[in-house]
């Protein structure tokens, strides 16, 4: 069996993706977007798809899947796979698509805009 490696390199890859999630985000109302699957758990090859976690803010669109896919394929994402969804829904499939990203990558927000680990309790 004749295994081929991906084009691209992990952080070349994430590299692209916070390109297309900062062009995503004048489109939609992105709230996130996660990077998961092969190419974060190590096993990509040539024929691997690139999962992402896209999740906008409510209400649903009909064309977010569309848009998403639209502007992860101009940004050179070799087979991706876009799995959209609003923060409502992804609120009720919490326990899936937290077992389904684990591990993952977050791409965005970028790291500079996310709030620190409890920050929304009182400093004592």
């Amino acid at each position: 069996m004749r295994v081929s490696w991906p084009d691209l390199t992990l952080p070349e890859l994430v590299a692209r993706l916070e390109q297309a999630a900062r062009a995503l985000a004048e489109e939609l109302p992105l709230r996130r977007l996660v990077l998961f699957g092969s190419w974060v758990q190590g096993r990509a090859t040539a024929a691997s798809d690139v999962d992402v976690l896209v999740i906008y803010a409510d209400p649903p669109r009909a064309d977010a899947f569309a848009v998403a896919w639209r502007v992860l394929t101009a940004a050179g994402l070799p087979r991706v796979e876009p799995h959209v969804y609003t923060e409502s829904q992804a609120a009720q499939l919490a326990p899936t698509l937290a077992a389904m990203t684990r591990p993952a990558i977050v791409v965005y927000p970028p790291p500079s805009d996310r709030p620190s680990p409890g920050a929304d309790q009182a400093v004592e």
